[in-house]
């Protein structure tokens, strides 16, 4: 009661004013933007793509990891990977196609087809390119088309240097640069060596610091310079029952429950999972397919 008495003698001395309403607001309106426009990819010298932060998050999203820095790395334009799987540290050239649960740590990787469960350790050696015996020279700056030395302009010869293209029209020609073929289940050691061409069996051991040449059995354990079976992981009647089964369509998971530290004695229960089982098919990331307007 004494609070209105006291508003009213206010009032009707002038010392207190209505306060203002304030004036209607328009409703908040929120304008849609259009996305930002696919930005062209960068390649290196050699064709192949750089792979920024942003691309790397949609591989990784996608199942594909790799350890890179935080200005990305480099994938060559034909890059086929089926998820999960992880490149790491390998340095690829060429072109990669790497199957499921496969994995390399670090190394040099040229024209290389990985199937699944393949482990491959720390700076492996896969496709290094041969260079021409049988020419007059072993060097590269008489059979390739592309620049060898990437330098500068202020020296002796630098003009013709960096116009020059040899002739190869009607040379006797050699192989360079064919595609290795790892198959599934394989293990390669430490600096191992794997000469362009060669293929590696399913189940195959390569051990550290061995140099292939030639083609790897599957099951074989290789070893030494030059690269020669040892021994096999199992006898043949069970390499040619596990071959046959196709274990490796599978997800670890869907292999649960089956003794696998004892494959002689589990053959039986592991053909008839995979006869039940649906294989595993994730898809395929394609870089190519990922990447907006092609090569810059």
């Amino acid at each position: 009661m004494l609070v209105r008495q006291t508003t009213r003698l206010l009032r009707k001395a002038g010392l207190l004013q209505p306060v203002p309403r304030p004036p209607p607001q328009p409703p908040l309106v929120i304008e849609a933007t259009e996305p930002p426009a696919p930005r062209k990819p960068v390649t290196t010298p050699d064709g192949r793509y750089h792979i920024d932060a942003a691309m790397k998050t949609v591989l990784h999203a996608r199942g594909f990891d790799a350890t890179w820095s935080s200005d990305g790395g480099v994938l060559p334009q034909d890059s086929v990977f089926e998820p999960p799987c992880s490149v790491q540290r390998l340095e690829i050239f060429g072109r990669i196609a790497m199957g499921s649960f496969s994995y390399g740590v670090s190394g040099y990787c040229n024209n290389v087809t990985i199937g699944r469960y393949v482990s491959i350790g720390d700076d492996v050696q896969m496709g290094k390119g041969d260079h021409s015996i049988a020419w007059l020279s072993t060097s590269p700056f008489f059979y390739l088309h592309e620049t060898i030395l990437p330098v500068g302009q202020d020296f002796a010869g630098a003009e013709a240097y960096h116009a020059f293209r040899p002739d190869t029209s009607g040379a006797a020609g050699f192989v360079q640069g064919s595609t290795i073929v790892i198959e599934n289940d394989v293990w390669i050691g430490h600096r191992a060596y794997l000469r362009p061409g060669v293929t590696i069996g399913t189940g195959a051991i390569i051990g550290a610091y061995a140099v292939v040449t030639r083609d790897v059995p599957p099951y074989a354990v290789v070893v030494g310079n030059p690269g020669r079976v040892v021994r096999y992981r199992f006898d043949e009647a069970l390499i040619a029952r596990l071959l046959a089964s196709k274990w490796w369509t599978l997800a670890p998971w869907q292999l649960h429950g089956i003794d696998l530290s004892r494959p002689a004695q589990s053959i039986d229960a592991l053909e008839r999972r995979v006869a039940e089982a649906e294989p595993y098919r994730p898809g395929f990331i394609r870089l190519a397919d990922l990447i907006e307007g092609g090569p810059a």
